[in-house]
């Protein structure tokens, strides 16, 4: 967000993003008010800037776009994607089958997939993992979508190893989403009730809620403080609140003053 607000006076025009810069829809409805426009496609994209958001996009499709002289790239991939890339490249030399633990549609692991010649094979649950053909002559390698649940993964890793043979396994859910993890583990046994603040398109928001739901039923999903209603907190002592990574502290901070409002 930085990045961009700070070079948007140097970019050549148009200026547009291929995606979300994060998943937020309030950062988004900010940076296009300030005259930036969401492509889904880059077919015909010449001149101007293009900005590759925080998930990043596949290095063939980078190589292509470097090419197009007219057009100047911003590069705001998470630095912690980029390192998932740099390991699929690398397994996927080494001969390996790359495996990838997260969600296929999803714009990261996409950009995932293309760093190992879009051969990798994803899959998003235990049950996807099961009806995966492994080829016991076969090297395997493994990497993680950075917004899985991390318990989630830790139960399935021990299944991986004990299916396949020869696998390098690497997990690679960053730290920030861990801590997160862990720290609304904590709320949702601790208080009576627990929000979670950020957008619904985003991965590891949905992560948050459903860590929290499947240990406090009183655990709701917002995306601002204007969906807050005061009938959520009757007879409730304390609450638990955690934001999702891409949520604005503004957004946290106005959610904090409408939840005090509403008294003990």
């Amino acid at each position: 967000m930085a990045l961009v607000e700070d070079n948007l006076g140097q970019m050549e025009k148009p200026i547009r993003m291929y995606g979300y810069l994060v998943h937020n829809e309030e950062v988004i409805e900010k940076l296009l008010k300030k005259g930036i426009t969401v492509v889904d496609s880059l077919t015909g994209l010449r001149k101007g800037t293009l900005i590759i958001t925080a998930h990043g996009i596949s290095p063939k499709t980078r190589e292509k776009l470097l090419k197009r002289k007219g057009l100047r790239l911003m590069e705001t991939t998470c630095p912690k994607v980029l390192l998932v890339q740099n390991l699929a490249r690398h397994l996927f030399k080494e001969g390996r089958q790359v495996l990838i633990f997260g969600e296929a549609a999803h714009q990261e692991v996409k950009g995932i997939k293309g760093a190992a010649d879009d051969r990798a094979i994803v899959f998003s649950s235990e049950e996807e993992f099961n009806k995966i053909n492994i080829n016991q002559e076969k090297k395997y390698g493994l990497v993680v979508q950075t917004t899985k649940n991390f318990e989630e993964f830790e139960k399935l890793r021990e299944k991986i190893k004990e299916r396949i043979k020869d696998i390098k396994v690497f997990n690679t859910i960053c730290q920030a989403t861990r801590q997160r993890q862990s720290e609304v583990r904590k709320l949702a046994k601790e208080h009576d009730s627990v929000l979670v603040v950020g957008s619904r398109l985003s991965a590891n928001t949905n992560r948050l809620y459903e860590i929290s739901l499947g240990i406090n039923p009183e655990s709701r999903l917002i995306s601002n403080s204007r969906e807050i209603k005061k009938n959520w907190f009757r007879s409730k002592k304390s609450v638990g609140l955690t934001a999702g990574a891409s949520t604005p502290d503004w957004i946290i901070n106005q959610v904090v003053q409408e939840i005090k409002k509403t008294g003990n």
